[in-house]
């Protein structure tokens, strides 16, 4: 054992290590920050059924070193041309101020060309799948240069899976630019909306989802949220359509299966009497003395149905150097590697 950046060899201080060493079977290890960086990127997407994203995955890339295929993919090669081709179709369409052409990881030419088609229906899909991502989160502005540079935009969030949604929505031509009190402030397609900031039902650990109810620049009430896929699916309308539901299911198992973490997006418009006898239960759950968070669950729930999908987001949490290599030894040793999550 040896870490050449330290020049540094393991020293067994006993023999006695090499004897148990050789007794272990199983090693149960956390994954994230432990076996992997922590660092988001937004790989690929599913809009109203279309899958959309060309980068190659790690787990694709071990996969094909396993079939010895692992020539096929060059994806540094593979990537830089698909991003250049994206960015000029999108450079072609509108003017995004706001892209930072080296944290692009939604490689994606297709999507940038349903962009630009003007007479598609998956236009206007796309459009509403990326003004979710601008809107649904917690995430906070940060402009490092205002002076000098007063397009670079970063954002400060609480996980690092916000970040990189929010992120690569404005590298898509959907940058959020700031929130007040009040209002949220995106740019579409290079175009400035105002929204007013009604609601934010945040995210736990036992909702596994987050909303934000908006008032539109036309006046119109609308939720958003986005969540697990299990949470998403249990409160889509009755009368959602069966093919989206079914096909958008399966292109987030196709990207679980490539080792990338998913939500569902989905969104329902409320209308003003609805909205005015669901606040009032809201802001009387969340003023409770007593059985405080169940209430503001309950009054969550009364208003998170009858969803309709959007689509879906795949990031992947890139692993720490030399993992995949460590793994490979201990399976040569006979030793089985058993990964903990907190995620079920």
């Amino acid at each position: 054992m040896y870490y050449a950046p330290y020049d540094t060899p393991c020293v067994p201080k006993t023999w006695n290590i090499s004897d148990d060493l050789g007794q272990i079977e199983y090693v149960f290890s956390d994954k994230t920050g432990t076996l992997t960086q922590n660092i988001m990127e937004f790989q690929k997407c599913s809009i109203h059924g279309v899958a959309y994203g060309e980068g190659i995955t790690e787990a694709q890339r071990g996969a094909a070193v396993r079939e010895g295929k692992a020539d096929v993919y060059d994806p540094q090669e593979l990537n830089e041309k698909c991003k250049r081709q994206m960015i000029n179709t999108m450079e072609r369409t509108f003017k995004n101020r706001y892209l930072q052409p080296k944290k692009v990881t939604l490689v994606a030419p297709k999507l940038a060309e349903d962009m630009a088609d003007r007479d598609g229906v998956q236009r206007g899909r796309i459009i509403a799948f990326f003004r979710a991502l601008a809107l649904c989160h917690t995430v906070l502005a940060d402009r490092p240069e205002p002076t000098t540079d007063p397009y670079l935009l970063n954002y400060k969030a609480e996980s690092p899976d916000e970040a990189a949604l929010v992120s690569a929505a404005r590298d898509a031509g959907f940058p959020f630019i700031n929130k007040s009190k009040d209002t949220v402030d995106i740019e579409v397609m290079g175009q400035i909306e105002r929204y007013t900031l009604l609601k934010v039902l945040e995210f736990n650990s036992t909702r596994k989802r987050m909303s934000v109810i908006v008032r539109a620049p036309d006046g119109r009430l609308v939720l958003y949220c986005k969540g697990a896929d299990s949470v998403i699916y249990a409160r889509l309308a009755k009368d959602h359509d069966q093919v989206l539901r079914e096909q958008t299911s399966k292109d987030m198992e196709m990207f679980a299966n490539n080792g990338l973490r998913t939500l569902c997006i989905a969104y329902r418009e409320l209308d003003e009497e609805e909205y005015l006898g669901w606040v009032r239960l809201y802001d009387n759950a969340t003023s409770a003395v007593e059985n405080r968070d169940e209430e503001i669950d309950k009054a969550n729930e009364m208003i998170e149905h009858s969803l309709r999908i959007l689509g879906a987001t795949a990031l992947e949490d890139k692993l720490q150097e030399g993992v995949p290599e460590a793994i490979e030894m201990l399976h040569k040793a006979g030793i089985k590697l058993w990964i903990l999550t907190g995620e079920f």
